[in-house]
């Protein structure tokens, strides 16, 4: 029996919302544990940890990202919550397949826009998207990132304009690197 102890210790699937269908749920179910398993043997290096894969409409992904990683990063509820907050990580909610935001207690939840993912085959290459973000946001130093920059976006800790540059420069450098793996690993799925 092969060891586990760099396996994901945790990989859960929800719904959230009216009209999220049980057949996408079960199709997610039945894809995430080979994708994962996919981008953690390409990158063998470190476990991926708790991920809980959200099926939902579009209108709900903005304020799901919000209350993840408001609460991650110690912003006040009543800031992740007001309507005027727009987290430039997820762009806009109905452009966008999957988006990997970091949660409260060291998780990761992977917001899949639910309309998008009719066609198994997009469905397979956006789970194997949201995992190669994953294990980005688990890097050294890459939550830590993840968290000035969401206490920035959320106007409770501004950071000065050459931190701002550093950190969208990092974050359009791991985007186009996901790009990049995703091009590269769709091809053995």
């Amino acid at each position: 029996m092969p060891a586990t102890k760099n396996r994901p210790s945790q990989l859960s699937v929800l719904r959230y919302g009216a009209f999220v269908s049980r057949t996408a749920e079960q199709r997610v179910a039945a894809y995430a544990l080979t994708v994962c398993n996919l981008v953690h043997n390409h990158f063998g290096r470190r476990p991926l940890g708790a991920v809980t894969i959200i099926l939902t409409k579009p209108h709900l992904l903005l304020s799901l990202a919000n209350e993840a990683q408001g609460e991650a990063a110690g912003v006040p509820e009543n800031t992740w919550k007001s309507a005027d907050v727009q987290q430039s990580i997820i762009g806009k909610p109905k452009d966008f397949r999957v988006a990997t935001v970091i949660a409260p207690k060291g998780a990761m939840w992977m917001l899949i826009n639910t309309p998008k993912m009719r066609d198994p085959k997009q469905l397979k290459l956006s789970l194997l998207r949201g995992f190669v973000e994953v294990d980005q946001l688990i890097r050294s130093g890459a939550r830590d990132n993840r968290v000035a920059w969401v206490r920035h976006e959320m106007k409770t800790s501004p950071l000065s304009t050459r931190q701002v540059n550093k950190l969208h420069a990092q974050i359009l450098a791991d985007g186009a690197e996901a790009e990049r793996i995703t091009t590269n690993l769709a091809k053995r799925l």
